[in-house]
């Protein structure tokens, strides 16, 4: 059973939302249950005591504690939920990308079911494949990580460097050779686009001469060697959003 949480605090939106949502997951015969929150604060009373929740679906406008700061909260709690802002502006869309947000919403009553709907099958179709986990071997012990959690690796002083979304960015380090890293990482959407740099394409937000911005907001040198390469994987991707 797939569980969701709309968290809302206008309780017009949070039915509407919670009726897109039903009916959509109804149509495809998905078990769901669907809890309603009224404020980033309840959703967090609940969530400090158990976090399960698989889609998280957050107005960004709300008093006290808003969407943003919500979502902090909850991606330290929980790296794989998938979280979907809803708004009535659009002008936040860049901070979503740091807790790593599947999509942006608007509140309009003439698309937001069919963006909701696009927004879904997106979603059912990343949760439906069994996430990928990669355990390392780390100076401070082993360590397992989805692989969708890694932003990017580095080659430095003979160690490499995983940049992972946890905690609002943390890195583990451990001694390899960053060509060994990319054999076992190459399966899971991740380019060499330097000598020293290991990319999860998969958090690209954007490429241009010579560097490959990610939707953290970190920015990865790009090589000549290897730009036209990065370049093509990055169109193929995109024709995948």
């Amino acid at each position: 059973m797939f569980r969701i949480a709309v968290c809302d605090d206008e309780a017009y939106f949070r039915d509407q939302e919670k009726k897109l949502i039903g009916q959509y997951m109804g149509k495809r015969g998905y078990d769901c249950q669907i809890d309603l929150y009224a404020s980033g604060k309840d959703l967090l009373d609940k969530a400090d005591a158990e976090f399960m929740y698989d889609i998280l679906f957050l107005d960004i406008s709300m008093e006290e504690l808003d969407g943003l700061q919500t979502a902090e909260r909850i991606r330290k709690l929980s790296e794989t939920v998938c979280i979907v802002f809803v708004t009535a502006y659009i002008t936040y869309a860049l901070e979503g990308y740091k807790v790593g947000a599947v999509r942006y919403l608007l509140k309009e009553e003439g698309s937001l079911e069919n963006s909701l709907k696009e927004c879904m099958d997106t979603i059912m179709e990343r949760l439906s494949k069994e996430e990928a986990v990669c355990e390392f071997e780390f100076q401070n012990g082993k360590k397992k990580l989805p692989a969708d959690a890694i932003f990017y690796v580095e080659s430095r002083l003979h160690k490499v460097l995983f940049y992972v979304r946890e905690n609002g960015g943390k890195e583990y380090s451990r001694y390899d050779r960053l060509d060994e890293v990319e054999k076992e990482l190459r399966q899971y959407g991740f380019c060499r686009v330097h000598q020293s740099f290991l990319v999860n394409m998969k958090h690209a937000k954007s490429v241009e001469r010579y560097k490959v911005t990610l939707e953290n907001g970190a920015e990865v040198s790009i090589s000549k060697k290897y730009y036209k390469d990065v370049e093509k994987e990055y169109i193929k991707r995109q024709g995948e959003i």
